[in-house]
């Protein structure tokens, strides 16, 4: 665990004064906060831009892509788990630098995955502390839900992220305000495996996660940002499926911040990308072989993927199910110092 006094995890963190002075309230869009995840505006009239409901993009601050059309953002959601180990084994065998999204609940849990991802090269983004729809929050909880994170993620790793990402991809024009204010950048993603379903429905196969990534690669329009998640075994388990489906098809994995131009992954000055981000990466030999392209069911629903709609988006049955209520340990001010000179 990590030191420290934290937050009960995966509960709504307490509101903080200090926190919450960090933004200009005055200038947040009084766009309103949403009773329920599934209350969507009518989609012919959504002036706040609510990304999960109409999939309304605001070019100057929502990353859904990499510009470069021969780039891949890899990104993974949700963790880190007791999982995500076995992932970096296969990373760093390959040299392979992804993006990874974590939850500030996973970070107390297991913060010497997290060291070890920052050290390796991959680049370490927000993703709140207990994954709740952000449009249903007031200001000050959707501000304590990212700074709790980010303070989780600097006492582990000595840096803040630069990069966020909303659960459920569920945003407006206040979120990207107040996240703004704050220094993130919003990544969103293109191509979506829905690999969380692995967890809880019987019916989804794993093999379409893979089998989709064929299908992907044979676009070649553009550069991608995708989505999956290392919460779970089975889907954590597909990166080294993919891998070799996408840079055999001359792709370059990358982490987002790279693949969008940034110098830096963390909002600390001077802060460097800790080892160089593999530019090309050559062919890998995919260690089962690959599926013929198989479509999913319509557009089934996710933790981190809304479904279109005029009247409807996310599901109140999509929360995330992480059924973890330990409390972190806490210690005193003397033992969260010495944790941090030795980090």
């Amino acid at each position: 665990m990590l030191p420290g006094s934290w937050p009960p995890l995966d509960k709504p963190p307490p509101i903080t004064a200090n926190y919450t002075a960090l933004v200009n309230l005055n200038q947040v869009p009084k766009a309103p906060v949403r009773p329920s995840s599934d209350s969507c505006p009518d989609s012919s009239s959504d002036p706040y831009c609510t990304w999960s409901c109409t999939n309304c993009v605001r070019n100057k601050t929502d990353y859904t892509t990499c510009p470069n059309s021969q780039d891949w953002g890899l990104t993974f959601d949700d963790g880190p788990s007791p999982y995500t180990p076995a992932l970096l084994d296969y990373l760093d065998a390959h040299n392979i630098k992804v993006t990874f999204f974590v939850v500030g609940s996973r970070v107390v849990e297991n913060p010497d995955t997290l060291i070890r991802a920052y050290k390796s090269g991959h680049q370490i983004g927000v993703h709140t502390w207990s994954h709740p729809s952000l449009t249903t929050q007031s200001n000050e909880q959707v501000i304590s839900e990212l700074q709790w994170t980010a303070a989780a993620i600097k006492a582990a790793i000595g840096v803040t992220p630069k990069y966020m990402r909303p659960p459920y991809g569920d945003y407006d024009d206040r979120i990207r305000s107040i996240s703004d204010q704050l220094g993130y950048k919003i990544v969103i993603w293109d191509k979506d495996t829905n690999d969380w379903l692995s967890d809880g429905d019987k019916t989804f196969n794993l093999q379409w996660v893979e089998s989709n990534f064929t299908q992907w690669v044979k676009e070649g329009k553009s550069g991608h940002i995708s989505l999956e998640h290392d919460l779970y075994k089975g889907a954590a388990e597909q990166g080294p499926l993919v891998i070799p489906i996408v840079t055999n098809a001359n792709y370059n994995i990358k982490p987002v911040g790279t693949c969008l131009g940034a110098q830096s992954f963390y909002l600390e000055e001077n802060t460097t990308i800790p080892v160089s981000p593999n530019s090309t990466t050559p062919a890998i030999s995919s260690p089962t072989n690959s599926y013929a392209p198989i479509n999913l069911p319509p557009n089934p629903k996710s933790p981190d993927t809304p479904t279109p709609s005029s009247s409807s988006s996310l599901s109140k049955s999509t929360s995330l199910p992480f059924g973890k209520t330990s409390l972190a340990i806490k210690s005193n001010n003397f033992d969260h110092f010495l944790w941090s000179i030795i980090i």
